[in-house]
C-alpha cells in the first residue's frame, strides 16, 4: 500500500465535515468529506509546474502548510496528523 509522505485531517464542527489533505512526493491530493458520507463530495490533485522535483515537493509542502493555517483560522478542528 502506498503510504503518503504528509497527512492531516480537520473536522469542521459546525456541519460535521471532515477535510482531508494528503502529500505524495511532489503531489497534493485534498477531499472534503460530508458527514455519513464514504465519497468525497470534492477532490482535487495538485501538481506544481517547476523544473525539478526538489523545487515541486517543496511547492507541496508550502501548499499543505498553507491549507493547514488556512483550516485552523477559519475554525477547523484538528483531527490527525
Amino acid at each position: 500500500m502506498i503510504e503518503p509522505d504528509d497527512k492531516i485531517a480537520f473536522f469542521a464542527p459546525d456541519c460535521g465535515a471532515v477535510s482531508l489533505l494528503l502529500r505524495f512526493g511532489d503531489e497534493v491530493v485534498a477531499g472534503f468529506f460530508e458527514p455519513l458520507d464514504v465519497s468525497p463530495r470534492e477532490q482535487v490533485v495538485m501538481s506544481f509546474d517547476l523544473p525539478t522535483y526538489e523545487e515541486r515537493e517543496a511547492a507541496a509542502k508550502a501548499h499543505m502548510d498553507g491549507a493547514a493555517i488556512g483550516h485552523i483560522l477559519d475554525g477547523w478542528e484538528l483531527l490527525a496528523v
